[in-house]
């Protein structure tokens, strides 16, 4: 790692908790740009960014986008990263990105079995207001494949390297490292430092806890080298406690209410800022000094 200083990423909606778990996730356009904003000033430097229709339901509609890019690039001097996760293509996936020319975009480095009915389970919510929410938690959510294709991936790196948009490899899973591997190996333009998230604790890809989190940091740094930038996150209800490992680690962070919307069972996080003040505070305690946005690029090369 290249840097003493512990950059906090904050994902503040996510595609996959719903408005019924919890009244404090932000769904409308203001409600993102507002918790943002306050993240941003608790002590984010990057925001990881999902749009959601009004009912809550996850879209990829460029015109929501901007409702809420638009607010938080004004008011904000933070990292933009926008999740490219929705739609069958390479495409469809990075439409909204085009448009709007985010600092960073997400890349998704590998398939699995996605188990969101453990979502719910780990929150601890059985109950859903709307049909959209029963129904995504009920049978098909035992149906649910992330299709991340090696023609898909390297689509979309091709498609990112020529807007000149930054990237953000997501890897569930220890297997996730070495198809990475293969694609920088195949495009050594990719800028660097790579910027990589280990993403944990989803049923279907690796856990979260620590002798997990330190085989994936070492077979990152085995593989890259000192030309990588790691990030580890948790999600569900072990996510502050993922970040802290992380931070202990040396690797940067993500929290968020994409990730986990409880801070103890059935006591919610008032909002992003109140998660990002929590990790904060746990890693003021042990004297790990926080990135700002400006020292985040730089680590970054942004």
């Amino acid at each position: 790692m290249s840097s003493k200083k512990t950059i906090v990423t904050c994902a503040v909606t996510g595609a996959s908790l719903t408005p019924s778990m919890s009244p404090h996730l932000p769904v409308s356009p203001k409600e993102i740009a507002d918790q943002s904003i306050e993240a941003v000033a608790a002590g984010a430097a990057i925001i990881h960014a999902h749009a959601r229709l009004p009912d809550g339901r996850p879209t990829n509609e460029t015109a929501i986008w901007e409702e809420f890019i638009t607010p938080i690039r004004r008011e904000t001097d933070a990292i933009i990263n926008m999740s490219a996760s929705l739609g069958k293509t390479a495409e469809e996936r990075l439409e909204a990105v085009l448009a709007l020319k985010p600092d960073v975009a997400t890349v998704i480095v590998g398939s699995m079995n996605y188990g969101l009915f453990n979502k719910a389970r780990n929150q601890g919510v059985n109950e859903f207001a709307q049909t959209w929410e029963q129904e995504a938690f009920g049978e098909k959510s035992y149906q649910i494949v992330t299709q991340n294709s090696f023609a898909t991936i390297d689509r979309m790196m091709d498609i990112l390297l020529e807007h000149e948009i930054g990237m953000e490899f997501e890897c569930y899973d220890v297997g996730h490292l070495y198809i990475l591997d293969h694609h920088l190996r195949r495009k050594p333009n990719v800028k660097r430092p790579i910027i990589l998230q280990f993403l944990t604790g989803i049923l279907g890809g690796i856990p979260s806890d620590i002798d997990h989190l330190v085989h994936l940091k070492r077979t990152s740094e085995r593989l890259f080298g000192d030309a990588v930038e790691l990030f580890t996150h948790g999600t569900g209800t072990g996510n502050i406690k993922a970040a802290t490992y992380g931070a202990m680690m040396g690797t940067h962070i993500r929290i968020g209410q994409e990730d986990n919307l409880f801070e103890r069972p059935g006591v919610p996080f008032r909002s992003n800022a109140h998660q990002v003040e929590k990790i904060t505070g746990i890693l003021s305690a042990l004297n790990i000094d926080i990135a700002t946005p400006t020292e985040a690029r730089s680590i970054l090369g942004l």
